[in-house]
C-alpha cells in the first residue's frame, strides 16, 4: 500500500476495513454480557494495601513495566527507520522485522518446557537481558541486524509472561487483579507517549 498510496492514504484504508469489516462482525458475532446485578456497598472488594518491601517491589516493577513499555513501542514503531538509517534496505528491514514475531513464539514454547522450575524473577532478568543487548548490538551497528532483531523479539516475548507471572509470585493471588490494575496504569500512558518520544 505505500508504494501505492502515501502513509496516510496506507491509514486511511486501515480504518476504512475496521470500520466496514471489523466493526460490523464485532457487533454481530460478539455475544452481548448480562448486566450483573447491582454490588452492595459492603460488597465491594477493598483495595489491598501496600507497605515494606511490598510497596517497594511494586515501585520497582512499575518502572520496569514503563521502561519496558517505552522502549518495546519506540521499537515497534520506528523498527524499519531503525534498520535502514543501517544501510539496509525496505525490503530487507522488513524481512528482518518479520523475525520478531517467531522469535517471541520460540522463546515462550521453551519458557514452557521448562514447566516453572525456576523463579518468574528470573525469566525478567533473562527477558529484559535479551532485548537489552538486542538493542545494544542493533545500536553499535555490529552488521549483525537479523541476530539482534531475533534476540530482542525473544527477549520480548519472554518479558511478556514474566510480566504476569512475578507479580502474581510476588503479591499472591489474592491481590493480583488489583496489583496488576494499578502496574498496567503507568505502563499504558508510557506506550501511548513512546511514539512521539521516539520521534523527537
Amino acid at each position: 500500500m505505500l508504494t501505492e498510496f502515501d502513509w496516510r492514504g496506507a491509514l486511511r484504508i486501515y480504518a476504512l476495513i475496521l470500520l466496514l469489516l471489523c466493526l460490523p462482525l464485532i457487533a454481530a458475532l460478539v455475544p452481548k454480557e448480562a448486566r450483573p446485578a447491582a454490588p452492595r456497598a459492603d460488597d465491594k472488594p477493598r483495595k489491598p494495601r501496600l507497605e515494606g518491601r511490598d510497596r517497594l517491589a511494586f515501585r520497582l516493577m512499575a518502572a520496569i513495566l514503563v521502561i519496558a513499555g517505552t522502549t518495546v513501542t519506540i521499537v515497534s514503531v520506528h523498527l524499519l527507520t531503525l534498520l535502514q538509517s543501517q544501510g539496509i534496505s525496505l525490503s530487507e528491514a522488513v524481512a528482518i522485522g518479520a523475525m520478531i514475531g517467531p522469535a517471541q513464539v520460540g522463546a515462550r514454547l521453551i519458557e514452557m518446557a521448562g514447566k516453572g522450575r525456576h523463579h518468574p524473577i528470573w525469566t525478567l532478568l533473562g527477558a529484559s537481558g535479551a532485548v537489552a543487548f538486542g538493542l545494544i548490538l542493533l545500536a553499535i551497528d555490529v552488521r549483525l541486524p537479523a541476530f539482534a532483531i531475533i534476540l530482542y523479539g525473544a527477549g520480548n516475548g519472554i518479558f511478556s509472561i514474566a510480566r504476569g507471572a512475578l507479580p502474581l509470585t510476588l503479591f499472591g493471588p489474592e491481590r493480583y487483579a488489583v496489583v496488576m490494575g494499578d502496574l498496567a496504569r503507568p505502563s499504558l500512558i508510557a506506550q501511548a507517549a513512546a511514539p512521539l518520544i521516539g520521534a523527537c
